[in-house]
């Protein structure tokens, strides 16, 4: 039997019938876009740890499942009469295509990586400019997560030249922060110490992004390698039957690496 595959208007189609008025699911009628925001985030980390974790099953089940919050936000933008899915697909061709002139408008000037990164860049900057942007800084969402924010906010002043020659002045900048901050612990100032760990943090990040390496994976990969260790360390304290002390921890922390 030959498997019928299911279009986006099918989708479309399910998510219409949950939202109707009348017969319709009780919890997706009363969902706003901002009731789901927190969902399509967590649906799009959730495709990051597919490709991760090189799960092709987990990642066709997690593109769904991203794609069917697209389809909700479209939706519900549709019933205000704002846009429609359409829309948003037509809108996102449009960019693709201005993007790319040197594929859909045979533009010979741009050849390299290189010159694909600077065009997309002055782009985006005329679109932000067009958008009212006063600062090559506007426009940088406050609702990303932290860590992506800093990224963002050091690539975009990098650009205009504000930025070190290479990764030892960023080394050079985290170990001043570094001394700054243990100047504050020893004073005791709270309201300085918190200002000097976020300092030290966001130097750590541009020295992250000067090395070239993508910061969310290398905590990710931290984080990974911290709960492999502590659970082979919870182990060995169980199988011994150790009392849970740091002297012990500490013993069986460094066994397990």
């Amino acid at each position: 039997m030959v498997k019928k595959h299911k279009k986006l208007s099918d989708l479309v189609d399910v998510v219409k019938r949950l939202r109707n008025p009348k017969n319709g699911c009780p919890w997706d009628i009363q969902q706003t876009s901002k009731s789901l925001a927190k969902y399509t985030l967590e649906e799009a980390y959730e495709v990051i740890e597919a490709i991760e974790s090189n799960n092709y099953r987990e990642l066709e089940g997690e593109l769904g499942d991203l794609l069917l919050q697209v389809i909700y936000h479209s939706i519900i933008a549709a019933e205000k009469k704002k846009f429609s899915i359409e829309d948003v697909i037509d809108t996102s061709v449009k960019k693709m295509k201005s993007r790319h002139p040197h594929i859909f408008m045979r533009d010979e000037s741009i050849k390299t990586v290189q010159d694909v990164n600077e065009f997309w860049e002055t782009q985006k900057k005329y679109e932000r400019k067009k958008k009212g942007a006063q600062s090559v800084l506007d426009g940088v969402s406050v609702s990303l997560p932290a860590v992506t924010r800093s990224l963002k906010l050091q690539k975009r002043a990098a650009k205009e030249g504000f930025d070190w020659k290479d990764a030892n002045g960023n080394l050079k900048k985290v170990k001043e922060e570094l001394n700054e901050l243990s100047h504050e612990i020893k004073a005791q100032n709270k309201k300085k110490i918190k200002e000097e760990l976020g300092d030290l943090l966001f130097s750590c990040i541009n020295l992250s992004r000067k090395l070239g390496l993508d910061t969310e994976t290398v905590i990710r990969d931290s984080n990974r390698k911290f709960e492999k260790r502590f659970k082979k360390m919870e182990k060995q304290m169980n199988k011994k039957k150790l009392e849970w002390n740091l002297k012990n921890l500490e013993k069986q922390w460094q066994n397990s690496k």
